[in-house]
């Protein structure tokens, strides 16, 4: 027994040793000194490049298989497993608390030598432009500020997704964060029990950075700008400052958490849109997923922050059925269309231009342009879906197909090319932060502290945001202006189920349900498909559960290794 308890005891010794010096040793590979690396232009700035490069870049698509949203027919799949009952602290997909921490430490090693120094002539740690050339200090200075303001709103960014994804109410009623570190810590020197702060203190940490970024950083980058230059793009700014502080405050007043109020989330957002011009017309769908963005001319205002520029076919690739040489991976659910509005804007249960014999007429616009249904136009060289029983894309378990008989569109590009000797790609990228959300921020949160119509600061209501997202599509306002409008709680189910289907597939609907505090009872849903029987003009239409959604707790959990690390961390409740 003796021996048994010793094996344990060195297991989780070495746990605890290769988990922190994961993150908190220094972040160098070895070829170079940390002296070259702080004396050496091209190598500091690279520390700052490397922070990026360990940014997200594929759009966060699966992740709506572990909601009501999708199921995945691929039952292998790390998020189909998580939303049927196998997250615990020892398996959860979504874990990046380590990547976070080790970006962290290098924001911070960053920021600690990007300091003044009065002993050379050009002050800055290195220098940073070339010298000799045309305004070589102030270029050299300007440089030095964005690169500052640039550290400061990646350190905001990765603190936030700490926060989005660990924190939560503990057993001892608190509401926990994450360990806050701003220094460079030590392995062998520091502290490395480290608690988590509360959830308002590192509110209060991404709010600090945030306005650091925006105190450096231009609102905006331009092509014509000489000594930024096209490069620019894709980085921090400081509207996209504005904006992470905007979301960060809503998930701080939300009622999982509740430790700001909706009028301070209402007026960071409404500052952000300020800054933009206020509640302006959105680019059309594809100018937002589908551009080059690095040619200078800059002319998509509505996209914040972004990943790289992809060339690639990858999501086509998963997501197109089988018979388009697809992988079929991502299959919206009927929860999930039943969630689009009739032509009125009225949810289908209130609507009297419902059909249920005809259920994808008279719908709101995005329904075919985000899901792809038996009989319509999908993907390249109009090609037209067969999803109905025994036709080529119904399911068959066999051949991939999807399992609910629906297909993924939103993200997707029809003129990808998937046959083989004929294959196309498109350019593409991660919206990281960007109007669309900006504008639902302030929705969600102007109307929690207002009410609809009301505008006290001179943003705008919470009505004119969900109008404007609506007139990106044509949607109709019949619903919002004469129903929801004067029914707070039919707008709230509005303002909700509008974040649903416009950010749907892109990271947010997963969180926004435990930040919303939903019970238990409504995360653990039965996720439904169709079964689509009988001639063209005459389809019967069976509903059936394809899938169960089991949880244990609203929120999610601290990793089982984290806590034998540091035991001063506490568990989220119901772990």
């Amino acid at each position: 027994m003796k021996d048994v308890k010793l094996i344990i005891q060195l297991f989780i010794m070495l746990l605890v040793i290769s988990s922190c010096s994961e993150y908190l040793d220094p972040m160098l590979d070895g070829t170079v000194s940390e002296e070259d690396i702080y004396e050496n232009n091209e190598l500091f700035k690279g520390e700052l490049n490397r922070v990026y490069n360990n940014l997200d870049n594929a759009i966060p698509i699966i992740e709506d298989c572990a909601t009501d949203n999708a199921v995945s027919n691929n039952f292998g799949n790390d998020y189909l497993k998580m939303g049927t009952g196998a997250l615990t602290p020892l398996f959860n997909p979504t874990n990046t608390y380590v990547n976070c921490y080790q970006q962290i430490r290098r924001l911070n090693d960053f920021l600690e030598h990007l300091v003044l120094d009065t002993t050379k002539s050009y002050l800055t740690p290195v220098r940073f432009v070339l010298l000799g050339t045309t305004q070589d200090s102030i270029d050299n200075m300007n440089t030095f500020f964005r690169l500052k303001g640039e550290a400061y709103f990646l350190r905001a960014m990765f603190e936030f997704e700490l926060l989005q994804h660990f924190g939560g109410k503990a057993s001892d009623g608190v509401v926990y964060g994450f360990p806050i570190v701003t220094n460079v810590i030590d392995y062998f020197e520091d502290n490395l029990n480290l608690p988590r702060n509360t959830y308002l203190e590192c509110v209060e940490q991404i709010s600090n950075d945030c306005d650091s970024a925006y105190k450096y950083l231009p609102l905006e980058y331009s092509g014509g700008d000489v000594i930024l230059g096209a490069i620019r793009n894709g980085r921090g700014n400081g509207i996209s400052a504005l904006a992470l502080k905007a979301r960060t405050l809503l998930y701080a007043a939300s009622p999982a958490y509740g430790v700001v109020t909706y009028e301070e989330a209402a007026i960071a957002a409404g500052e952000a849109l300020a800054e933009i011009g206020g509640l302006t017309n959105l680019q059309a769908v594809t100018n937002y997923y589908f551009t080059k963005l690095n040619n200078a001319t800059f002319d998509n205002r509505d996209i914040f922050f972004r990943g790289r520029v992809q060339n690639n076919r990858n999501y086509e690739s998963d997501n197109y059925p089988p018979s388009l040489y697809g992988s079929g991976l991502v299959n919206p659910s009927q929860n999930f269309v039943d969630a689009f509005a009739d032509i009125d804007g009225y949810p289908i249960s209130e609507s009297v231009s419902y059909d249920a014999l005809d259920p994808y007429t008279n719908r709101d616009p995005r329904l075919k342009l985000f899901v792809g249904v038996n009989d319509d136009q999908y993907g390249p060289n109009n090609y037209v879906l067969k999803s109905s029983e025994g036709e080529i894309d119904a399911f068959n378990p066999a051949l991939l197909t999807s399992r609910t008989n629906y297909y993924l569109k939103k993200l997707l590009r029809s003129t990808v090319n998937l046959t083989p000797g004929n294959q196309t790609s498109t350019q593409r990228t991660y919206v990281k932060l960007g109007a669309p959300e900006l504008y639902l921020n302030y929705a969600e949160a102007a109307f929690e502290a207002w009410g609809a119509t009301a505008d006290p600061y001179g943003y705008g209501t919470a009505q004119a945001a969900i109008q404007k997202i609506h007139q990106r599509y044509g949607v109709s306002d019949t619903y919002l202006d004469t129903e929801a409008v004067g029914d707070p709680l039919k707008f709230r189910a509005l303002v909700r189920n509008e974040r649903r289907i416009e950010l749907s597939f892109e990271g947010h609907y997963f969180w926004d349900l435990r930040r919303w505090a939903t019970d238990l009872s409504e995360l653990n849903v039965d996720v439904y498909g169709v079964k689509i029987t009988g001639d063209p003009g005459a389809y019967i239409y069976n509903y059936e559960v394809v899938e169960k959604r089991i949880f244990q707790s609203q929120y999610m959990p601290i990793p089982l290794d984290e806590l034998y690390n540091a035991d001063a961390l506490v568990q989220n409740a119901g772990w």
